[in-house]
């Protein structure tokens, strides 16, 4: 068995640290949005209600989620200008599509949950019916003359 390796965080991130300074003196990382930042609001807001509240919604990652970290643009001249209207825009919106990503999630998981009954049901009644139709043709066979 391969001996642990103990990772100290703090050299860690000092030697990024170091690194993204020395690339920017260089001339990368010319535009820093590093300080444009989008709070999530805490699960505890959006509490399950009604129907939601009978169904299993605390699943460990979402399916669906909002992702503002992509609101960027690569364009080489242009590019800067657009990721800064694309940010303004996503901090004016993030709250709605953040909230619209939850309500998404959890119909999906409603959904499941209602097909999984719906499947676990159907099974339960073909087999009845198996059940059933073995029954009647056996009272079938004792019934006629052969």
């Amino acid at each position: 068995m391969a001996p642990e390796r103990r990772i100290d965080v703090e050299q860690l991130a000092d030697r990024l640290a170091e690194r993204v300074a020395n690339e920017r003196t260089e001339g990368a990382y010319q535009d820093d949005l590093s300080d444009i930042g989008l709070d999530v609001p805490p699960p505890s807001e959006y509490p399950a209600s009604g129907v939601a509240a009978r169904f299993d919604l605390g699943a460990a990652s979402p399916r669906v989620r909002f992702r503002p970290e992509l609101g960027f643009s690569s364009k080489p001249v242009i590019g800067p200008g657009i990721t800064l209207v694309k940010r303004f825009y996503l901090r004016l919106l993030f709250h709605v599509f953040d909230d619209l990503a939850r309500q998404t999630d959890a119909a999906l998981a409603r959904m499941e949950s209602a097909l999984a009954v719906e499947i676990a049901s159907r099974e339960r009644l073909e087999v009845e019916v198996r059940e059933l139709q073995s029954r009647l043709d056996r009272a079938e066979r004792e019934r006629s003359p052969g």
